[in-house]
């Protein structure tokens, strides 16, 4: 204990000389010392921790693998409920017989084979005909004027992957009488009686033949396309001239992309040939004085279509070649071809401009079924070439169900084909042909309107203009305006009425001075001079409304009644229609196979 206390003081007076050892100094603070802190430089670097002790941590563990099961039973899905199919068989033949007032019996057939992915084959019939007396003060005055129009057609098509042979066969026979001289003109009443009756039949044979192959690719696909066909068509009339033509229609087209250019580009080249070989009954088939015998038109068409998003652009051009007996010298009238075609509302309104042009044969085929009073023993056919045509318009869908068209052309023409009554004929009841050039002028609008699901509508209306007529003063018998009005109701798919407006105004004819004064309008410019008077005709007012009511699917009667104002007017000169008429009837629908049936078959 003692020697605890010895050694603490001990250290007490070490601690004390230590103490006493230090030197005593005076220290002065400056109390007017303003602290600054100055700039410093911050590192902009995180600041980063080593651990130097980290090891490597291991785990001593393994997996076990587990089987999942992955069957399953599919629950029952139950068929979605749909109306029954209203199609339940097919009918692939159509029968249609009917008579009218005066006698106008009426029959169409249409025949075609059971749907087939390899073939198709059918046969179509129509007939019309009228054999009654003339009836009413207006009609007996003209000589008796039976008319008939008969028609077979039939044809074969084969399916194949790439390519569809298609084939058909035809024969035509129309009857017209030249009725057109008035008993009020004096004419001796020789000319009226049954004897003198097949004198003034004009009607003509017509047999026609076509055969072709065609690719069954569309558009888009880059492959060759091709269409090619031939035709044979042959004419023979009651004074036996005849009229062979062998055609050729081809187009071969690509769709390749040679230029970068987004959309489509497809190159096509159009080869077509005619051929036409004319003899007339009135003149020996070696005769000297025959002008037309020979024809041939040859003609190319290389164009190149551009389609790019909301613009579609044609460019080409036309290198028709023409020769016949009647023009000695080679034609050659080329032409442009270019179009171009802006959406300016998508699918709602397309604005479109372009030119082109054509030749073509006025045939002896063409101009029968043109105008049947036509006097067939012509010996003038000639080419008709338009080297220029101008064309512009608009078109879309206002609504949905409202689709219209309105669009003008301009066209210079040589030698258009008009019809002229025959000076020389006795009874100045025939029509000859003469050409012109002439400057033509068209607008024309159509608007389709599905007004409701029941309902549809129909309008169209043209305008014409001829200037610069060459070696004429009018372009007789063409009207200068046209308007036609249709309309369609349906009703419970049990009754449909039909209601139909032609109105037609502004033709001039060439006439007889004697002409009757019913065939010329009243604000007529008649011009006279000789024994021929230059007249504008009545115009064309015909009305007409049909009604048709199903009573099964197959089964239907129909009645349609022509011309409710029973107006005579005349397309040409001292023809007048027929006054009002009727027609009644029934279709028939047979010739049926179920749906399962047919499957199986195929």
């Amino acid at each position: 204990m003692k020697m605890k206390r010895y050694f603490s003081f001990v250290i007490l007076m070490m601690l004390c000389a230590v103490l006493s050892a230090q030197p005593i100094d005076t220290a002065r603070f400056r109390i007017d010392y303003d602290p600054v802190i100055m700039g410093l430089n911050k590192l902009n670097q995180g600041t980063m921790l080593v651990d130097s002790g980290r090891g490597k941590v291991t785990f001593d563990y393994y997996i076990t693998p587990q089987r999942i099961d992955l069957s399953f039973t599919p629950s029952q899905v139950k068929p979605a409920k749909v109306q029954a199919d209203v199609m339940k068989r097919l009918y692939r033949n159509f029968l249609r017989v009917g008579f009218g007032y005066p006698v106008t019996p009426i029959a169409q057939l249409s025949m075609h084979n059971f749907d087939n992915r390899k073939y198709s084959y059918g046969l179509n019939f129509d007939h019309f005909s009228s054999w009654a007396p003339q009836i009413g003060k207006k009609m007996q005055k003209y000589a008796y004027a039976p008319t008939s129009d008969s028609k077979v057609h039939l044809f074969f098509n084969r399916f194949f992957k790439r390519q569809t042979l298609y084939s058909s066969v035809g024969y035509n026979h129309k009857l017209a009488h030249l009725y057109g001289f008035n008993k009020d003109l004096g004419y001796d009443e020789y000319y009226y009686s049954k004897e003198y009756q097949d004198t003034l039949k004009n009607d003509f044979h017509h047999l026609y033949a076509e055969v072709g192959i065609r690719s069954n690719h569309v558009l888009e696909d880059r492959r060759l396309k091709q269409d090619v066909r031939l035709n044979y068509n042959f004419i023979h009339t009651r004074r036996k001239d005849m009229e062979h033509n062998v055609a050729l229609r081809s187009y071969l087209a690509y769709d390749a992309r040679f230029l970068k250019l987004n959309g489509s580009q497809n190159y096509r080249a159009d080869i077509n040939f005619d051929y036409f070989n004319n003899s007339w009954g009135n003149l020996p088939k070696d005769s000297a004085l025959m002008t037309t015998r020979n024809s041939f038109l040859f003609e190319i068409k290389p164009t190149v279509n551009f389609t790019i998003n909301e613009y579609h652009v044609i460019l080409g051009v036309g290198v028709p070649i023409a020769q016949s007996n009647l023009q000695n010298k080679l034609l050659i009238p080329v032409y442009p071809v270019a179009e171009l075609q802006l959406g300016l509302v998508p699918k709602i309104m397309n604005i479109y401009v372009g030119v082109d042009g054509k030749t073509e044969f006025n045939s002896l085929k063409n101009l029968l079924l043109e105008n049947p009073y036509f006097n067939t023993s012509i010996d003038s056919l000639r080419f008709t070439r338009t080297p220029i045509s101008v064309y512009g318009g608009v078109k879309g869908n206002l609504v949905k169900k409202l689709n219209y068209r309105i669009s003008a052309r301009y066209s210079y023409t040589k030698d258009m084909p008009l019809f002229m009554i025959d000076t020389a004929a006795l009874l100045k009841n025939q029509f000859n042909v003469i050409y012109t050039d002439a400057q033509v002028l068209n607008v024309c609008a159509n608007i389709n309107w599905q007004v409701l699901d029941q309902l549809y509508i129909n309008l169209d209306a043209n305008y014409w203009g001829y200037y610069g007529l060459k070696n004429t003063t009018h372009a007789w018998y063409k009207p200068s305006f046209e308007i036609a009005l249709g309309g369609t109701y349906f009703h419970n798919d049990k009754f449909l009425i039909d209601l139909n407006m032609a109105l037609s105004f502004d033709r001039w004819a060439f006439m007889p001075l004697q002409a009757s004064a019913e065939a010329i309008a009243e604000n007529s410019e008649i011009s006279a001079g000789n024994d021929y008077v230059i007249a504008k005709m009545k115009p064309i007012l015909n009305f007409g409304v049909g009604f048709e009511y199903f009573f099964s699917k197959q089964f239907s009667a129909f009645a349609r009644i022509n011309n409710i104002a029973c107006q005579y007017y005349s397309k040409y000169y001292d023809f007048p229609s027929f006054g009002i008429n009727a027609l009644v009837g029934v279709t028939y629908s047979f010739g049926d196979e179920s749906l399962k049936k047919l499957k199986k078959k195929k």
